[in-house]
């Protein structure tokens, strides 16, 4: 398993359509997953904030209702 973010795909603007069409294929066909690392409840959104622009959230951060 590999573990990318989208801000490594910012250098390659010739290939970005075309990887972002395979990955939604496979996206489509449940060959990825998110990982989420983290959830809050509403009310802590600000936590969830801190720990973004902290860099200390590691996958997909969720507020929860």
């Amino acid at each position: 398993m590999e573990v990318i973010g989208i801000e490594q795909l910012f250098d390659f603007g010739p290939n970005l359509v075309r990887w972002a069409g395979q990955m939604m294929s496979q996206a489509a066909a449940g060959l990825v997953r998110t990982v989420i690392g983290q959830t809050f409840v509403l009310e802590r959104a600000a936590d969830a904030h801190a720990a973004i622009e902290n860099r200390t959230a590691l996958g997909k951060t969720l507020l929860l209702l």
